[in-house]
């Protein structure tokens, strides 16, 4: 403690040189809009389901976010730390020479032990205890249903895509007889299995595969009771679910496939293990309200130690986001405090009241554009000559994808671009350029890796080396979706620059609507591309399996295959994450600039804005969208306005006690200390703790500390929360 008080006391001279001790003016903070009570507004974000099962976008992701609860959470800020959530701890075997009694190789086990003492509740006042059948049940529910995420389940249990996908294996799983049900039913059954403390998960994959993790962090690794859906959904409601019981391994197929959650018809319902219960979901009324669940198992106020102490105060009763408002409409209720956080115009973040976070960098690529390796004879929409064949008023059908001199093409159209300007027409300069589509906040992101930028002597370059082609020219069509406004400016771009090389260049652009655009796209009419991705997991996996592997999602439109990338792809998730992973995704980022096969243009960068009278919001770019737990409202944290003293009752003017004990002390002192240095990245700083950072600029630094050290000493009443809603 002396040593404490000393480094404190020293602090504490730093603090009189930095900011010494001058009046400050007093600030009268208006009341606190329905305390206990968090209103999120959005132009959009009507769920599609409150099924974890068939939910693959994130409005539905945030509502089952804050009623149901996944195996295993994500630690704060970070996609690579985890927090046991309804499991407790979990191991990872090798079991290779493993055989399932329906004749697949086993390679690994993931056993979790799952937590005893939680149930599960809803709206109607049901509470059913959670056990490891609950798990294994609605794991296996969700391979039943086989709906868009199930994929995600199915590749590291099964190393199929689906349930009709097992038929690679052998005719004896073939859906369409009756021994394939069977046999595909069986298969289902025992890659999950549980016990009366366990639930492990058999890898037919063969390797470790470790975005496994984090897709059990995922909205659609939600939990489900068992119990419920026998005894409320199947016998009161008498809605068509599946009951969980295997029988012969025949009555399964009847939901496989199912279009439409049982869930969700007539009227969604929902009952979870998490913090909140659905109160309601009104498509009339354009928005859904949660309820704080008083009994759940965590306690309130949140016990929630995101790299850092629990929160002893505060949390938030009901959780609303509406899409009843446009933007005028909503920007003024948030302006006027009826609504706490809100998606808006840059223009009001210097508004009083309202805090904004800048700048987040979401996990996704914006835009990127895929060259088409073997472009059809047939396309409707320019010329096309046969491979190696070079005219001016057309392309060669391998343009992009002769082995020979495409790796060329493909390069002089990536010197082309101009990606700055194109960040700065297409999203005002809030964007990054990402050299591969391992982005940055990924782990194994490689800063060392450097991408394309524009030159056009060196387009001209790689052009120049491709026989006949700069003699002879060519003239090819981009072809875009109508009203994709950063689409048309890429292809402008294209256009300006390609032609200014050679005047036997020519690019012709063109328009299509959404669905003929898509046609164009399965025929492989299109001589480039260009597409966004928001991944499923953020893992390195997802984006590098579908910008590179031959079997990915734009590989196939493209045409492209690279045994070597294939094969590094297939190795990078068969490692556990540390050196070796590393050392894998660097080689992938490295081919990735060599071979050219797409261009990543933008990485966008965005704003999170709130009232400043929310407590505790963190970003996390895997999260769906709000977490209210850790959340409160209270004027506890005055950041911005630094040394003006607040006159609001309850403020306290302690945004300085980084761990909520009521005193700012030698505590609070070692804990800014101890992320002296950090920010949240992307990636996150490893001793990066929001709360140390005190002056909310998103650095941990020499301000942050003299802050603390300038009101070191200072106390707090106790908090008294503020009335309970009527």
């Amino acid at each position: 403690m002396r040593k404490a008080l000393t480094i404190a006391c020293l602090l504490f001279l730093v603090a009189l040189n930095l900011h010494g001790f001058m009046a400050a003016p007093a600030y009268a903070f208006p009341p606190i809009n329905e305390p206990y009570n968090l209103v999120k507004g959005v132009l959009w974000g009507q769920p599609e389901t409150v099924d974890p099962a068939f939910c693959y976008d994130t409005a539905s992701g945030e509502l089952i976010f804050n009623v149901y609860e996944t195996l295993l959470l994500y630690d704060g800020e970070y996609v690579d730390k985890f927090m046991p959530q309804l499991a407790i701890n979990w191991t990872v075997e090798n079991i290779t020479g493993s055989i399932s009694p329906e004749g697949l190789p086993w390679f690994y086990r993931y056993t979790f032990r799952i937590r005893s003492g939680v149930s599960f509740y809803d709206i109607e006042g049901h509470v059913y205890p959670l056990s490891p059948e609950d798990v294994e049940y609605s794991f296996e529910r969700a391979m039943v249903y086989d709906a868009y995420p199930a994929w995600m389940f199915y590749t590291p249990l099964l190393n199929a895509t689906g349930a009709d996908d097992l038929v690679k294996y052998g005719p004896q799983f073939n859906l369409s007889t009756p021994e394939g049900v069977i046999n595909v039913g069986k298969a289902i059954d025992h890659a999950v299995e549980s016990n009366d403390t366990h639930v492990w998960f058999n890898f037919v994959y063969p390797g470790i595969y470790p975005p496994f993790l984090r897709i059990l962090c995922q909205p659609w690794s939600s939990i489900l009771s068992k119990t419920w859906i026998n005894e409320y959904m199947r016998g009161t409601l008498g809605r068509k679910d599946w009951s969980g019981d295997w029988g012969d391994y025949t009555e399964w197929i009847n939901y496989h496939k199912l279009e439409q959650s049982p869930l969700d018809y007539p009227y969604p319902i929902m009952c979870g293990t998490g913090p909140y219960i659905l109160d309601t979901l009104s498509d009339l009324d354009r928005y859904w309200k949660v309820v704080r669940n008083r009994n759940y198992w965590r306690g309130w106020p949140a016990d929630f130690p995101v790299n850092g102490p629990s929160k002893p105060v505060g949390w938030v009763e009901t959780f609303k986001v509406t899409w009843e408002y446009d933007q005028q409409t909503l920007k003024t209720k948030f302006l006027n405090g009826e609504i706490d956080i809100c998606d808006v115009c840059r223009d009001v973040y210097c508004s009083p009241g309202i805090r904004r976070y800048y700048p987040l960098l979401p996990l996704e690529i914006s835009d990127s554009v895929f060259f088409v390796m073997n472009v059809s004879l047939i396309t409707p929409y320019m010329k096309v000559y046969p491979p190696g064949e070079f005219h001016e008023d057309g392309i060669p059908s391998d343009f992009f994808g002769k082995p020979d001199w495409g790796i060329h093409v493909r390069k002089g159209f990536a010197y082309a671009f101009n990606y700055s300007r194109f960040i700065q027409e297409a999203y005002g300069g809030e964007a990054k350029q990402p050299a591969t589509a391992i982005i940055l906040g990924l782990p194994y992101w490689d800063p060392t890796i450097k991408g394309y930028y524009c030159n056009l002597t060196k387009a001209a370059q790689e052009f120049q080396q491709v026989p006949d082609l700069w003699d002879t020219g060519f003239t090819m069509t981009i072809i875009y979706p109508a009203g994709a406004v950063p689409r048309d400016i890429a292809a402008r771009i294209f256009k300006e620059n390609i032609e200014g090389l050679n005047p036997k260049f020519h690019i012709n652009l063109l328009e299509l609507v959404w669905s003929d655009y898509l046609k164009a796209l399965d025929n492989h009419w299109l001589a480039l591309f260009e597409a966004g991705w928001l991944p499923d997991f953020p893992d390195p996996h997802n984006f590098a399996y579908n910008f590179y592997h031959s079997e990915g999602v734009f590989p196939k439109f493209q045409g492209y295959k690279n045994a070597t990338m294939d094969a590094l792809v297939e190795e990078g998730v068969k490692y556990p994450d540390g050196l070796e992973r590393s050392l894998i995704y660097m080689e992938i980022q490295k081919l990735a600039v060599d071979d050219c096969p797409s261009v990543p243009l933008a990485q966008r960068i965005i704003s999170h804005y709130e009232r400043d009278w929310v407590v505790d919001w963190y970003y996390n770019p895997a999260y769906p969208g709000i977490y209210a737990y850790v959340l409160w409202k209270w004027y506890y944290v005055p950041h911005a306005l630094k040394d003006i003293t607040p006159a609001h009752p309850i403020c306290d003017h302690l945004p300085y006690d980084v761990n909520y004990d009521g005193i700012v002390d030698g505590i609070d002192v070692s804990k800014v200390s101890r992320a002296f240095g950090s920010d949240p990245g992307p990636p996150v700083h490893p001793r990066w703790c929001y709360r140390a950072d005190v002056n909310n600029d998103r650095v941990c630094d020499g301000k942050d500390l003299s802050y603390v050290c300038k009101n070191f000493g200072k106390t707090s009443r106790p908090w008294q929360p503020p009335p309970p809603p009527p």
